[in-house]
């Protein structure tokens, strides 16, 4: 961790960045027809992310923050850059700043998903569940079949007691490890499914009033008794 000084140091990049970002200062290099080259200027971002990466590495903070803020003027919607730079404030013990990154690049980057998770992680770390489950749900939108993500929100509603929406998300991971043909995951999905059952009893959304659901969760409910 580094010092507090440092911390302070960065700690107006991200008002930077939404100065970027709002007024539109997105430079390239520009064609014939007037316009600029996305290709060129994301080639851009991804190399100054790369060299501040390496900067952060060396312990060069402000120098590290200043590439990944120009990685971003080059090109607004590139996830890693406002991933590299979330890290880099929670490195210096900032994770205030470190979420302003986060939330600038899920304000302008449709389906960011890897910012999502990052925040999630973030506000967990900080014991602010419901938030973290909010960003985890709105992953699993974006990535309906991504077990790891899935496996992360069935845990974040466990810890908040929430037994029922854990195993709604659980049964769904069992379902699409079978799929994926992926027996260690379908199995411990299985067991987890059938310890929470128990727990939940009658709040368990599947076993409760068989007859009033449809074919595929009176078939669901059948599997879990």
């Amino acid at each position: 961790m580094f010092g507090a000084r440092r911390a302070r140091s960065i700690r107006t990049a991200p008002y930077v960045v939404a100065l970027v970002l709002f007024a539109l200062v997105v430079p390239g290099r520009a064609r014939a027809d007037g316009t600029t080259s996305p290709i060129w200027a994301t080639a851009q971002a991804e190399e100054l992310t790369r060299q501040g990466s390496a900067h952060a590495a060396r312990g060069e903070v402000d120098i590290a923050a200043r590439r990944f803020l120009q990685a971003i003027e080059f090109d607004a919607t590139y996830g890693p850059a406002y991933l590299a730079l979330g890290r880099l404030h929670e490195s210096v013990g900032d994770p205030r700043e470190g979420e302003r990154a986060y939330s600038l690049g899920i304000e302008h980057i449709g389906g960011f998903a890897e910012g999502l998770l990052a925040r999630a992680s973030l506000r967990s770390r900080q014991h602010r569940i419901p938030e973290a489950i909010a960003d985890l749900a709105a992953a699993v939108e974006m990535r309906p079949d991504d077990l790891g993500v899935l496996q992360l929100l069935a845990r974040a509603y466990i810890s908040v007691n929430a037994l029922p929406a854990a195993l709604a998300v659980t049964r769904r991971i069992e379902a699409l490890a079978e799929s994926h043909h992926d027996t260690a995951a379908s199995a411990s999905a299985h067991v987890s499914a059938r310890a929470l059952a128990r727990l939940v009893s009658e709040a368990d959304p599947v076993s409760a009033g068989l007859t009033k659901r449809g074919t595929v969760r009176r078939m669901l409910a059948l599997r879990a008794r």
